[in-house]
């Protein structure tokens, strides 16, 4: 009731009555104590949004797992509650604390340590265990006697002097990891349905975040372990390529040894050397080629290019399948201009696999053909052929690496299933196309190129003049630990009239400097003692050979060996087998001319 009133008083002064009114003010009173409770309220809203925004921003800022536990304790102690405990599970599904909190640093540390020595005992994790076995959050208090039959989870719980506890389950993605507890200890607070349902949204936003740390770490170490495999994969193919290589070298050079000593005898033994180790080399290569498509690690040199002109190399380069084969190719050119931009080089290398591809599954009465057509601003170059034909089941993967089609057990067709797959690569590459189309088993394919055509002059091709070699002159130090490609090989230079001393490692190349001085060096970069690189360090700081030109002539021939090689100081990088033609215009660029 709220009551008022007056007295009235005679002349005298003195109180004759008193007149006054009582109100029934329950109406008004419940109407202020709404209002305050609705003013409280929504502080306390205001107050959980802001610890939600700032844990949001908190938790999405990392990627760590500490970090994240770190700030979701922070943002529950002391708003919240005193302490805050989170346990999560491990990869062997066992309980672990990974985190005890409370603003007294030290007193935090000590509690960890307690904690870390009650998981000895399964029934100390207590509510714990309880929540993640159920599911659901777990609400108590240890000053009543709850969970404290254990010994030293009652002194635990005593020495803090812990009181009302929530505990929820972390759960992400259908996932339960672990557990978050908040504790109520030397503030005597308790924990009220607004706080018990902001530390749910907490620990959900907490989980989905800790979640997302594994899923990074996860990600993180596969793409580790991938790029590790890479590198291992690059480290073992440019070993596979240097020793494949280095055995190559010495039979090319011996090969070229006979054709000039002797060039009618075992001619014909010698094509098939040849070929044989051609077809080895272009192995190696694909195999090399391949995994720096994959990893785009491929350059163009790119340039204005006649595609006819490519078309006739091509047709060059890959003569000796087509007579072992006993191949005619019909070839039709249209009249038009077909310029395009490209690399000369990966084009040719382009129809030479398809040419090769021709005549390795076409019988030797079959026939096949190469035309190139110019519509629509494209360029197509289509090779068709009548021999064994692609499955419908194999046409769609026919570009994919390692895809093969059927072949005899003797698999005389040869290859790895890698030639196909560069083609599209490299026709991708330069903007372009390739198909393929068969009717079926025995029934021929056709593949076409299509590339877009530009409206410029090709690029005139620069041939250097003949080496005619110098008899008697330059002096030239070769060093390969491979004996039979260093004796070969020198003795091919000593006939075009070099002279030429040989040693086996990097110290007998340096000894040799005492009664001979090269111009220029041939340098292996696999030798056993000291490498190459280290080898023509040396010879660049010695005063008796700091004017040598030095080439790496070498099994190692990818992109960043040449790289290496040209930043350590050499002048020329060559791999093995390198043509006599190739290393002969080389060396001629690189000693001075005669006097």
């Amino acid at each position: 009731l709220a009551t008022q009133g007056y007295v009235s008083r005679d002349a005298q002064g003195q109180p004759i009555r008193m007149v006054g009114a009582a109100s029934d003010v329950t109406e008004r009173v419940g109407l202020l104590a709404a209002e305050r409770s609705a003013r409280q309220a929504a502080e306390a809203a205001r107050h959980r949004l802001e610890l939600l925004a700032r844990a949001g921003a908190v938790l999405s800022g990392s990627l760590d797992p500490q970090d994240t536990l770190r700030a979701i304790a922070r943002t529950l102690v002391p708003d919240i509650a005193d302490w805050c405990r989170i346990d999560l599970l491990d990869e062997d599904g066992v309980l672990r604390r990974r985190l005890a909190f409370h603003t007294d640093l030290d007193l935090a540390q000590k509690a960890l340590e307690m904690a870390l020595r009650m998981q000895a005992s399964p029934e100390t994790i207590g509510s714990m265990s309880w929540v993640l076995e159920h599911g659901v959050p777990y609400y108590g208090h240890y000053d009543r006697g709850e969970a404290l039959a254990d010994r030293t989870l009652r002194a635990y719980t005593g020495t803090f002097g812990m009181g009302a506890h929530f505990i929820i389950p972390l759960t992400a993605r259908g996932r339960t990891i672990g557990a978050l507890a908040v504790i109520q200890a030397e503030s005597g607070r308790d924990l009220n349905d607004d706080d018990r349902s902001l530390v749910q949204e907490l620990g959900q936003r907490a989980a989905l975040a800790l979640d997302n740390s594994r899923l990074y770490a996860e990600a993180e170490a596969a793409r580790r372990q991938a790029e590790l495999a890479n590198r291992t994969k690059d480290e073992f193919l440019a070993m596979l390529g240097h020793e494949l290589r280095n055995p190559l070298a010495p039979i090319v050079s011996a090969l070229e040894l006979m054709q000039r000593v002797e060039p009618q005898v075992h001619a014909s033994e010698r094509r098939v050397i040849g070929r044989q180790v051609t077809h080895l080399s272009r192995l190696i290569d694909d195999l090399l080629d391949i995994s720096r498509i994959t990893q785009g690690k491929i350059q163009l040199r790119r340039e204005a290019v006649d595609l006819k002109a490519v078309i006739a190399n091509a047709i060059e380069l890959t003569l000796p399948v087509y007579e072992k084969h006993q191949h005619p190719v019909d070839v039709q050119l249209a009249p038009a201009p077909a310029t395009v931009l490209g690399d000369p080089v990966r084009l040719a290398q382009v129809l030479c696999n398809l040419l090769i591809n021709a005549a390795k599954f076409t019988p030797r009465d079959g026939r096949i053909g190469l035309r190139l057509e110019v519509r629509d601003g494209m360029a197509e170059v289509s090779v068709q052929d009548s021999g064994r034909g692609i499955g419908p089941e194999l046409l769609p993967r026919v570009f994919e690496l390692f895809v093969q089609g059927r072949q005899a057990i003797d698999r005389r067709s040869g290859g790895l299933g890698l030639g196909l797959a560069i083609v599209k690569s490299l026709a991708e590459l330069h903007g372009g196309e390739v198909g393929a189309a068969s009717a079926g088993p025995d029934q021929g394919s056709r593949f076409t190129l299509r590339l877009p055509v530009v409206d410029r002059q090709p690029a005139q091709e620069s041939r250097p003049a003949p080496l005619e070699p110098q008899a008697g002159g330059s002096r030239i130090l070769l060093v390969d630990d491979n004996a039979d490609a260093a004796d070969s090989l020198a003795e091919l230079l000593r006939m075009v009239g070099y002279e030429v001393r040989t040693a086996g490692h990097a110290q007998e190349a340096l000894a040799l400097l005492d009664d001979f001085l090269p111009e220029l060096g041939l340098l292996d970069i696999g030798l056993p003692d000291i490498d190459g690189y280290e080898l023509a360090a040396r010879l660049r700081v010695d005063p008796r050979s700091q004017a040598m030109r030095l080439v790496a002539l070498t099994g190692y021939g990818r992109d960043n060996d040449r790289v290496r090689a040209l930043a350590s100081q050499f002048d020329e990088h060559l791999v093995k087998p390198v043509a006599i033609e190739r290393l002969l215009q080389v060396v001629g660029d690189l000693l001075p001319p005669p006097t």
